[in-house]
């Protein structure tokens, strides 16, 4: 049933807005409740029997649009706090590197303890320095 009325979607397509068509599908989805996979199920058959209209229907399906957006936030989180972690080992290694250049530890046994470059540990000092 719901492939019937999405191919009947497609036909109005041409006939209506792009506003009035998210409105009627957005209504075909509060009646059908979007399941991910039964839509993905019923895409894959459309685009097996109908290429150009399955492609079509992909724009149009408001659940998949917003499965989209989500996963695209979710993606941005994961990768806000692997870039956050990675700036937090980096600030900690650089407080460490500061707490041993104030007990006169050599820099390059600091450059290998911490894992920060030579110069890196020769720019922290020179700053700390000009404190």
């Amino acid at each position: 049933m719901r492939f019937a009325y999405l191919r009947m979607i497609l036909r109005l397509r041409s006939r209506l807005d792009d506003a009035r068509l998210a409105l009627v599908m957005s209504i075909a989805d509060l009646y059908f409740k979007p399941d991910r996979n039964e839509d993905e199920a019923l895409l894959n058959e459309l685009i097996e029997r109908y290429p150009e209209e399955g492609e079509a229907m992909k724009e149009l399906m408001p659940a998949w649009k917003r499965w989209g957006y989500e996963e695209g936030i979710e993606l941005g989180m994961e990768k806000g706090v692997e870039k956050g972690m990675e700036k937090g080992m980096t600030i900690g290694m650089e407080t460490a590197a500061i707490n041993m250049l104030r007990k006169s530890m050599d820099p390059s046994l600091i450059s290998e303890i911490t894992g920060l470059s030579a110069e890196k540990v020769e720019a922290l000092r020179r700053k700390m320095n000009g404190m």
